[in-house]
């Protein structure tokens, strides 16, 4: 196990750091296709819809909701996604706005979409593996078994997310858990997830998106993951706030009607 490697900041104005930039990831200056479409293409393999990066989990068609597109940075305004093109954060041919541009998105299970945006995790791309890495930043025991090694995006995809928008993801995770230990521990050897691997997706570190699925292939997950804590916590904090509204009204119904 080695330490994580840390950014230098201030992060630097005319770029990302070095290895980030998307001219040197070999990224297109503009997406292919809008938002929705462009990341249901990305993320699909052998001709199913799409994956969730992080644990495999596909939509079959009852599964309807269980795979949900959500952003990297979720709530980046027009005027600051104009500024990331300014200072070549990303491609200044990006598309109109942070909601427009499948490069600013990705496909996840409930579950993991929950503890992505709520910054219990990083997602950090290693430019001397060209992977994207799953990092159990809050060393929650759900995230565990997918920790330091490589999720199902392809930086070889034409719109394949903007490695510069993780490390800006990163930083507030990093805010957002200021007890964390600043260098967390991962693996020497970055390997793929083991779904990824049992499930045929990689041959040679290439992602086959189009080719059938082979008969002694393992089936990859196809069933909801378990409900992270977050979920469980504020779906308690909900019917706590429905039953004091409850009371409350009854009371004073009570009080001032009756």
């Amino acid at each position: 196990m080695v330490p994580l490697p840390r950014f230098q900041l201030p992060l630097p104005l005319n770029g990302p750091p070095p290895g980030y930039g998307w001219e040197e990831c070999g990224m297109s200056a503009s997406a292919s296709r809008s938002f929705k479409t462009g990341v249901h293409r990305r993320d699909e393999f052998f001709g199913q819809a799409a994956y969730c990066a992080i644990c495999g989990l596909f939509m079959l068609e009852e599964d309807l909701g269980v795979i949900q597109l959500c952003y990297i940075l979720k709530d980046l305004s027009p005027r600051a996604w104009n500024r990331l093109k300014d200072l070549n954060w990303i491609s200044p041919q990006a598309n109109d706005g942070p909601r427009h541009d499948p490069r600013n998105g990705l496909a996840l299970c409930l579950n993991h979409r929950d503890l992505f945006e709520n910054y219990d995790c990083i997602i950090r791309y290693f430019p001397e593996n060209r992977k994207f890495v799953l990092i159990n930043y809050s060393d929650i025991p759900d995230l565990q078994e997918f920790h330091g090694k490589a999720i199902a995006l392809d930086i070889n995809d034409r719109d394949a997310p903007y490695p510069s928008l993780f490390i800006l993801h990163e930083m507030r995770v990093r805010g957002f858990q200021p007890e964390q230990p600043l260098d967390p521990a991962i693996p020497d050897n970055i390997t793929w997830q083991d779904w990824i691997l049992s499930g045929g997706l990689v041959n040679q570190d290439t992602f086959s998106h189009d080719l059938p699925r082979r008969q002694n292939m393992l089936p990859l997950q196809s069933t909801p993951p378990r409900q992270s804590t977050h979920s469980g916590r504020m779906v308690f904090r909900g019917f706590v706030c429905v039953f004091l509204f409850l009371f409350a009204f009854f009371v004073w119904f009570w009080k001032y009607i009756a």
